[in-house]
C-alpha cells in the first residue's frame, strides 16, 4: 500500500434528477469477460454508513489511466469524470445524480493505487441501482459499471467494511495467512457482535457440462469451527486470517447474511505453484495422466512433458500454458463464490472455451453464446444465480447430454496443441 494516494477532488457538479428511467433491451455484455478489453478496470465496495448514507469506495490503478502534460511542464496528470445515477428499483426513477471530476498528479512512472468515495442518499428497507461511468478524459475512453444497492435490512454484507490495520478499504475478498482485518458496521447496526463461520474448502472441482450426477449438486456447507466476535465503542472488531478455508461472518446464529472473506492459496488469485497448476489441470487430463502428474517424483518434469507432448514444440507449449492459466487467473477474479472461480461451472466453461461471443445477464441467471447469435453451429450455456446466502456470486450450469460431444471436441482441440 505504499502508493497508495488519495485523489485530489477538483471539482463537484451537483445534478439532481426526478425523470423517469425506461427498461433498457437485454444487451450483449461479454466485455465483462474479456481481459484487455476495458482499459479502465475500477474495483469497488458498498458501505451503507447510517441509516441515510451509503459510501462508494472505488480504486483504479494509474497504469490503466492515461497520463498527460502540457507543453514545456514537466508533470503528468490524469483526469477522471466519474458520473452516478441512483435509480429506485421501485418506482425506477433517477432519486439521484451527479457528476465527480478527479485529478491526480504523477511523474508518468510511478505505479500506484488511486483510491477515492463518493457519497449518495439512501432509506433503510429501499433497494437502489446504481450506475456509475468512469470516464478516462485524456484518453476518451468509458466503462460503466452497474452495482446493486441493497437496503432492504442492516445486516447484509454492504453495512460492513473492511479496512486494513491502516485503515486503508480492502477491496479484495481474498487474504493470506496472518492478514489482519478490521470490520467497521453500520453506525445504525445494535447489533453488538458477529459470529463467524470458518468452513474449510477442500471442495470438488466442476463436472463436464454433459454430467447429468451433477445436477442434485448441494452447495450446503457445515462449519468446522463457530466463534463469537464483539464490537468495540468504535463500531469496529480486528481479526487476523489464519488458517486456509472460508470465513463467513452473520449478524446472529440464525441470520446468514453478511461479508465472506477467503483464503485459498498464498497467491490466489494468481496460479505460481506447480500444485495449483495441476489441479487446474484436471479438466485436459485422463484420470491416469492426473495420478501421474500429482505422483511424479519430477513434478516439473512431469508438467512439461505433458504440455510438450500436447503442443509438439517448445514454442508452441510456451502459449498454450501461458493461454490456459491465464484463463485459470481470470476465472478466479470473474467467478470466484465459496470456492476458487476456477473450480465452478463458469469457471470450467470459460477456461476450456475462452470468452463467450455472447453474454446475457438477468437477475437470476447468466446466458453465454459461443459462435453467432442464433446460428445453429453456436453452442449456448446457461447458468442460474443459486440462493447461497455465503456468495453472491454463485451460479449452477443448467448441464445436458447434448454438450458431450462439443466437449470432448473443445478438450481434444486444446489435448493436440490448439487453443481452443
Amino acid at each position: 500500500m505504499k502508493n497508495r494516494v488519495y485523489i485530489l477532488i477538483i471539482g463537484l457538479v451537483f445534478i439532481l434528477g426526478c425523470s423517469s428511467t425506461k427498461n433498457s433491451s437485454n444487451k450483449n455484455i461479454a466485455g465483462i469477460y474479456m481481459p484487455g478489453l476495458n482499459l479502465i478496470r475500477p474495483t469497488y465496495k458498498v458501505f451503507h454508513k447510517n441509516d441515510s448514507t451509503t459510501e462508494f469506495h472505488f480504486r483504479l490503478h494509474s497504469e490503466n489511466i492515461l497520463y498527460t502534460r502540457k507543453r514545456g511542464d514537466s508533470t503528468f496528470s490524469s483526469n477522471i469524470l466519474i458520473h452516478y445515477e441512483l435509480i429506485d428499483k421501485i418506482s425506477e426513477k433517477i432519486v439521484d445524480s451527479t457528476s465527480i471530476h478527479y485529478t491526480d498528479f504523477s511523474d508518468n512512472k510511478t505505479k500506484k493505487y488511486l483510491d477515492g468515495k463518493f457519497e449518495v442518499p439512501t432509506q433503510l428497507g429501499k433497494s437502489y441501482d446504481l450506475l456509475v461511468t468512469f470516464n478516462d478524459l485524456s484518453r476518451d475512453h468509458y466503462l460503466k459499471k452497474h452495482v446493486f444497492i441493497n437496503r432492504q435490512n442492516l445486516n447484509n454484507e454492504q453495512n460492513y467494511l473492511i479496512v486494513d490495520s491502516n485503515q486503508n478499504v480492502i477491496f479484495n475478498d481474498y487474504f493470506k495467512k496472518d492478514n489482519q482485518i478490521t470490520i467497521i458496521k453500520n453506525e445504525n447496526n445494535p447489533n453488538p457482535g458477529l459470529y463467524l463461520k470458518y468452513y474449510s474448502t477442500s471442495l470438488p472441482i466442476a463436472k463436464p457440462p454433459f454430467s447429468e450426477d451433477d445436477l442434485d449438486k448441494n452447495t450446503e456447507l457445515k462449519p468446522d469451527a463457530v466463534e463469537e466476535l464483539t464490537f468495540d465503542s468504535l463500531n469496529s472488531l480486528n481479526y487476523t486470517i489464519s488458517e486456509r478455508g472460508l470465513y463467513h461472518f452473520q449478524a446472529s446464529k440464525s441470520d446468514k447474511e453478511g461479508p465472506t472473506l477467503f483464503n485459498f492459496q498464498e497467491n490466489f488469485p494468481k496460479v505460481m505453484s506447480l500444485e495449483n497448476m495441476i489441479e487446474a489441470m484436471r479438466y485436459i487430463t485422463t484420470k491416469k495422466e492426473f495420478s501421474f502428474l500429482n505422483e511424479s517424483e519430477n513434478t516439473k518434469a512431469a508438467v512439461d512433458k505433458f504440455w510438450l507432448d500436447a503442443a509438439g514444440s517448445n514454442e508452441r507449449a510456451r502459449t498454450l500454458i501461458r493461454e490456459y492459466f491465464n484463463r485459470v487467473e481470470n476465472a478466479n477474479l470473474y467467478f470466484t463464490s465459496y470456492m476458487e472461480g476456477w473450480k465452478t461451472d463458469r469457471g470450467i466453461i470459460y477456461i476450456i472455451y475462452g470468452s463467450p461471443n455472447v453474454v446475457y445477464k438477468g437477475k437470476d441467471y447468466e446466458n453465454w453464446i459461443y459462435g453467432e447469435e442464433n446460428n445453429v453451429m453456436s453452442v449456448s450455456f446457461v447458468f442460474s444465480k443459486v440462493n447461497n446466502p455465503i456468495s453472491n456470486n454463485d451460479y449452477r450450469l443448467n448441464r445436458s447430454p447434448s454438450y458431450k460431444n462439443t466437449w470432448f471436441r473443445a478438450v481434444d482441440s486444446w489435448r493436440n496443441g490448439r487453443i481452443y
